[in-house]
């Protein structure tokens, strides 16, 4: 995203009351609804049996957190307001840390561990994490290639899940 692209947008999004106030919404609500939603699944799985679904449900969200922390650390990209000396829609002070997004993959390995339980369920919870992943991007917290990243690395986690 060059500067310009990134200062257009945030003008946009933020001179927009209604749109603005959507996005900080989303921004916020969807990830809690993951963090809910997650711990769900791996106990409803824990009822269905302790079995391998079980145990993969938690170790592969769990390893797929762990590897995109660890990149971010490694890779310690800077975040669009840093790079570009402007404010994202959303208020952070985080410094770096924005390759891979987070939110992004752990949203999408959530959602299709969710597939586990129930097609609905999981298809539900992707077009959540596609939201969020979204919301990162108009929030101006990261880049597109970011988000790419991360729901790449989520969707992969998460079908190693489904056809392991």
């Amino acid at each position: 995203m060059k500067k310009e692209t990134y200062i257009e947008l945030m003008d946009y999004i933020g001179c927009r009351k209604v749109l603005k106030g959507l996005i900080e919404i989303l921004y916020t609500a969807l990830p809690l609804v993951m963090l809910i939603m997650y711990p769900l699944i791996v106990i409803l799985n824990g009822i269905r049996g302790i079995d391998h679904r079980f145990i993969l449900s938690i170790i592969i969200p769990a390893v797929t957190l762990v590897g995109v922390y660890v990149m971010r650390k490694l890779i310690n990209r800077q975040r669009p307001y840093e790079k570009f000396g402007t404010d994202s829609l959303i208020a952070k002070n985080k410094k770096g840390q924005s390759f891979p997004s987070n939110h992004s993959a752990c949203g999408f390995v959530i959602a299709l561990t969710g597939f586990s339980l129930n097609p609905i369920l999981g298809f539900g919870l992707l077009a959540i994490a596609l939201i969020i992943a979204l919301t990162r991007i108009f929030a101006g917290v990261h880049f597109i290639s970011d988000v790419i990243a991360g729901t790449i690395i989520g969707t992969l986690a998460g079908l190693v899940f489904i056809f392991i």
